[in-house]
């Protein structure tokens, strides 16, 4: 079935108008990546540098223990160890963080804001096929959320390169795991976070409701920052490569499930 391209973009279009009109959402949207993006490499780089962030941080010991031989290049004291291993792959994964937090602010919003603005009726009886009308939810979401991720990136490599690169004393970033993290997984992984929102959303009648049950797609995010953290799996080329091919396949069946689930007639008799 054709996809009709106008349509699925005015409902993108709608649905960024909403968000830009809610002044409430634009402030977790901009802080989430400042943290991760700017203060965080800036405090990494500042106190790894003095030796702190190595004896005082709880379990980075382990983390740099349980290193494999060959990740960080030779040569390197104890701090630069630290603000390469850090800034390279402790971080990795807090970047999938981003989109999934902003997400869960604006596909949580999707059908659930649409009923509390009382607008849901009259979107669900548009010409849009079932498939048009979720993607046109989902990419509504995904697409802020990569271009906010990307920006952040930006703004991290710049921080880095310009802080880091001093203390390593070569510059180190980005590395190949950042490139494929950055425009593969963080686009698959939005995918796939915002269509299981959206679904949830069609289902909830608060949007409260449907971003407290958004929140535990981020759990298996936090499984692999700890995974990194106590060496049990680290975020490299290979890795992204893998978990890449992996969330596409796992985005695909997901989508043509949540459209095969949404039922038009449900949603309006629950409103």
């Amino acid at each position: 079935m054709m996809i009709d391209r106008q349509l699925v973009g005015a409902v993108i279009r709608k649905d960024w108008l909403e968000v830009a009109r809610n002044k409430q959402l634009l402030a977790p949207l901009v802080i989430l990546p400042l943290l991760f993006a700017a203060v965080l490499p800036i405090a990494v780089t500042v106190v790894g540098d003095s030796g702190i962030l190595a004896a005082g941080v709880n379990g980075m010991q382990s983390f740099l223990d349980n290193l494999p031989a060959g990740i960080v290049p030779d040569g390197y004291s104890v701090e630069q160890t630290v603000v390469y291993a850090v800034l390279v792959y402790f971080m990795a994964p807090f970047f999938l963080i981003i989109p999934l937090m902003v997400a869960s602010i604006t596909a949580a919003s999707s059908f659930v804001g649409e009923k509390e603005r009382h607008t849901i009726e009259g979107l669900l009886y548009t010409p849009l096929t079932n498939r048009e009308l979720v993607l046109g939810k989902v990419l509504g979401s995904v697409i802020p959320s990569v271009l906010l991720t990307w920006a952040a990136f930006v703004l991290y490599t710049v921080i880095v390169v310009t802080l880091g690169t001093p203390v390593v004393g070569e510059v180190f970033f980005p590395t190949w795991s950042w490139i494929v993290l950055v425009l593969l997984l963080v686009p698959a992984v939005a995918f796939l976070g915002t269509s299981l929102i959206v679904a949830i959303s069609g289902r909830s009648t608060t949007m409260q409701g449907a971003q407290s049950v958004a929140v535990l797609v981020i759990f298996p995010i936090i499984a692999l920052v700890i995974g990194q953290a106590t060496g049990i799996l680290l975020f490299d080329v290979g890795v992204a490569l893998i978990a890449s091919a992996v969330v596409i396949v796992i985005d695909v069946v997901a989508f043509l499930a949540v459209v095969a689930r949404f039922d038009r007639e449900r949603i309006v008799t629950k409103l």
